[in-house]
């Protein structure tokens, strides 16, 4: 299996003439679309599909997720949304196994399989793990300890920092190519999985519509280029009886996310309903970091970010989400996201400082108010809807770990990143998106299937994720002849 990170699949048709591995695929396979929940929660598909279960079980959407016990926002860990993969089961019915930068994955519960993790994927849970441990040193003296991608800082680029990323990019998928060529060369398998990351950094930052003047045309276009060619390489070092299942577990497009105006209209949502309507504005509830996040440039930032540690990241970006808050009068906030907006409940009982009362009168008409000014938002320019719905999980995603996601998602209508909202119910709003991604998901991904020595390809129906593992544990689990 050959995963391509948020490798979108009509960017990958319009693009097909300069990339010849996925062009012979696609003639040669039965390709079939990939449902998943990304429309809701973009980084819950990785889990979804190593666990082969809904996000409301497994509990993972994020990298920083919301500690309710804490009132902070957290990096996700085995200990706190422990979690086991697919390839373990294998592992235990005798199955030779190596896993390479899945991800959103915890350090690997292999026994005897190789397992690299958290070196050249997108989003990651913590620092390069490699199982088995005696391999670190060999593989940190061919490959490095660090991937060519590095980590995105999600702040606007200049020219020369969008053409640095291009050009790491691009040696990032040759990087990931030898590694899978060497490790499919020195150990025996009977199943293996890699995942290239850089169709989904390159999605982010590089997508076409969004830098014009900043890059050469095409830029995104190298990028998966790039891929393409490793891949077929990867392909050349397989056997000749080889099942083979190119994947995508969603896809890329513009950035259409309105994001930026989820923390200021929640501002003024619980400002009106704690206070009233004549209250306008509550100020800048998140102080410093806030103000220094929106004052420094953007390329101080990256350079900043790039040479303190992770967990100094990590603290800066709980601080905006989660400090300057009084609790008492907060029932309820924002928390990371990404594409969409998410918003939690600050609920007596679940959270350590919680407001409001489950099932209260007053929590029922918070969230009523809460939907309400969401659903209001227009366009200050053209007028038209921000908000296509305001979904809760506990509905949408029920499980034994929903509250581990957040409690409503903002969707939104699909309308470029607006500058300004107003609102019959809480004003208007000026904001810019200052996350310098543009492209942002789609919930469709793809899986091209190669049988050796079969003849019949084209299009099969859908699957949803979960679906697509069963069918994967189908194949490898199926009795022997």
């Amino acid at each position: 299996m050959i995963g391509l990170d948020a490798a979108d699949f009509e960017y990958i048709r319009a693009s097909i003439a300069v990339l010849p591995t996925l062009s012979g695929a696609l003639a040669r396979g039965v390709w079939r679309r990939l449902l998943s929940p990304a429309d809701l929660l973009p980084g819950c598909v990785w889990p979804t599909f190593y666990t082969g279960s809904a996000p409301g079980e497994h509990g993972i959407y994020h990298h920083l997720q919301w500690d309710a016990r804490a009132m902070r926002l957290r990096r996700v860990t085995p200990a706190w949304l422990a979690c086991e993969p697919f390839w373990c089961d294998f592992e235990r019915r005798g199955l030779r196994v190596t896993v390479v930068d899945v991800p959103m994955s915890f350090p690997s519960r292999l026994d005897v399989g190789i397992e690299v993790a958290n070196w050249g994927s997108h989003d990651q849970l913590g620092p390069l793990a490699i199982q088995p441990g005696a391999l670190r040193a060999e593989f940190e003296g061919r490959f490095g300890v660090a991937h060519a991608m590095g980590a995105e800082i999600p702040v606007n680029k200049t020219r020369r920092e969008l053409r640095s990323i291009l050009k790491r990019l691009v040696n990032g998928a040759a990087q990931k190519a030898e590694l899978i060529r060497w490790l499919c060369l020195r150990t025996e398998w009977d199943f293996l999985l890699a995942v290239f990351g850089e169709t989904h950094r390159g999605g982010h930052i590089l997508w076409p519509e969004e830098i014009d003047g900043l890059l050469p045309e095409g830029a995104l276009r190298d990028v998966y280029a790039a891929v393409d060619k490793a891949v077929g390489q990867v392909l050349a070092a397989l056997p000749r009886d080889t099942l083979v299942i190119l994947f995508s577990l969603h896809g890329m497009g513009a950035n259409t996310s309105q994001e930026h105006f989820v923390a200021p209209v929640v501002d003024r949502v619980n400002a009106h309903f704690i206070d009233g309507p004549h209250v306008s504005d509550r100020g800048d509830r998140r102080g410093m970091v806030r103000r220094l996040r929106e004052g420094i440039p953007a390329r101080l930032q990256n350079a900043i970010a790039r040479n303190v540690p992770v967990s100094i990241r990590d603290r800066v970006v709980d601080r905006q989400i989660s400090g300057g808050h009084n609790w008492a009068r907060t029932p309820g906030f924002d928390i990371l996201a990404d594409l969409n907006g998410y918003l939690r409940l600050n609920i007596r009982g679940r959270e350590l400082e919680g407001m409001l009362e489950p099932g209260s009168p007053m929590h029922e008409r918070y969230v009523d108010w809460m939907r309400t000014c969401f659903e209001s938002l227009r366009s200050g320019d053209s007028g038209d809807r921000l908000v296509r719905d305001v979904i809760f999980t506990s509905r949408a995603l029920p499980g034994s770990r929903c509250d581990r996601l957040p409690d409503a998602v903002v969707t939104w209508t699909g309308a470029p990143p607006a500058v300004r909202v107003v609102s019959d119910r809480v004003g208007a709003i000026s904001a810019r998106l200052r996350t310098g991604r543009g492209g942002n998901h789609r919930p469709d991904g793809f899986a091209i299937v190669l049988e050796p020595g079969a003849e019949i390809s084209g299009e099969a129906p859908p699957f949803n994720v979960i679906d697509f593992v069963a069918m994967i544990r189908g194949r490898m689990l199926k009795p022997a002849p």
